[in-house]
């Protein structure tokens, strides 16, 4: 189950757990709705192996938002072993963050290969 949480409880997350998918989004995003189920599957699918996947509302938590550039949603920030990721966003471009619903193979091959660093 991918866990609503606020800004002050998102250190605590990432220092706890291998990978960390935060999912920046707003309850009047249509995209976020559809990027929802794809997040829930992604949690389920590797949450035995370190991965765990929350929910930030960006309304709610503005200076978060404003301090990681976050301006259209949904947009999902990637951490591994407590830092910020960059990585290929499966068309070649290096990425800090992705904007926009993706395949869910893209969100699953970077969990993938960010889970096998981590081992």
């Amino acid at each position: 189950m991918v866990e609503d949480v606020n800004s002050n409880e998102l250190a605590q997350l990432i220092g706890d757990n291998k990978v960390v998918f935060v999912d920046c989004h707003a309850v009047w995003c249509q995209p976020c709705k559809i990027l929802g189920p794809i997040l829930e599957e992604l949690d389920e699918k590797f949450q035995d192996k370190g991965l765990k996947v929350v929910k930030i509302d960006v309304d709610q938590n503005r200076e978060f938002s404003a301090e990681n550039q976050i301006s259209g949603v949904p947009s999902v920030l990637v951490y591994s072993e407590g830092k910020r990721v960059v990585f290929d966003d499966g068309s070649g471009r290096k990425m800090d963050k992705l904007v926009g619903v993706m395949p869910h193979e893209v969100y699953d091959q970077i969990a993938e290969n960010l889970l096998a660093e981590a081992a």
